[in-house]
């Protein structure tokens, strides 16, 4: 059965900020306070990589993150590598949430370009096998690891869309024990222009989506 691990939605600003710190009480106001945990703030140099988080905010229960860089802001839902059978009612949480972070966000900065991810783990004892089988016509059962990596261009709402597969096979603790397994993260994201997004259209084209995160279709990318 697979295993939920994060959903996660990154939000690529305009022109990066020079206060992500301002940014955080706002998001948090506007998402009712969802990040109830104490916050983050690292001293990261002004001249540190644009893209490292200066904010991190979380819920007390740790199903819940936010983090705020100079250059991009991405809220995270933890799956917790939970079952599939949640997959409905994680997915109705996702987009409630994600309705609530777009809106704060969208009303602050200029957006020009955003990621959809889901990671999602399969227990299978036999994983080099079964990507094998699925992927590959040469003998690697005995491999230890296995990478596959590839990339579909596709359209949507105006938008091109690079549809990213990685597909690993891993170890992962679930239950406080190690279980080998095979490892997906699927990435949404549109091919970067100068165009600003429109919030009408990010929630359209993510609720189009998260039906292609589903675990029918991560499984059936390995079974």
């Amino acid at each position: 059965m697979e295993k939920i691990v994060k959903l996660q939605l990154a939000l690529f600003f305009q022109n990066p900020i020079s206060r992500p710190d301002h940014l955080m009480g706002l998001v948090n106001s506007s998402m009712g306070n969802l990040f109830d945990a104490m916050p983050q703030i690292l001293p990261i140099p002004a001249d540190a990589p644009a893209e490292i988080p200066r904010v991190q905010m979380r819920s007390e229960n740790g199903k819940y993150k936010c983090n705020i860089a100079c250059s991009r802001v991405d809220f995270i839902l933890n799956g917790d590598f939970r079952d599939e059978t949640v997959w409905l009612d994680l997915t109705k949480d996702f987009l409630a949430k994600v309705k609530l972070f777009i809106g704060s966000i969208f009303e602050q900065s200029k957006i020009i370009r955003f990621g959809l991810i889901g990671n999602f783990f399969i227990p299978d004892k036999s994983a080099t096998t079964s990507m094998t089988k699925k992927y590959l016509k040469i003998d690697l059962n005995s491999a230890e690891e296995i990478n596959l990596r590839f990339n579909k261009i596709t359209s949507s709402h105006g938008y091109n869309l690079n549809n990213i597969t990685s597909i690993n096979t891993a170890l992962a603790e679930t239950n406080g024990q190690a279980e080998k397994g095979i490892f997906i993260e699927l990435d949404v994201n549109n091919i970067p222009t100068q165009e600003l997004i429109k919030s009408e259209a990010m929630l359209q084209l993510i609720e189009k989506q998260m039906p292609l995160f589903s675990p029918d279709k991560v499984k059936g990318m390995v079974k």
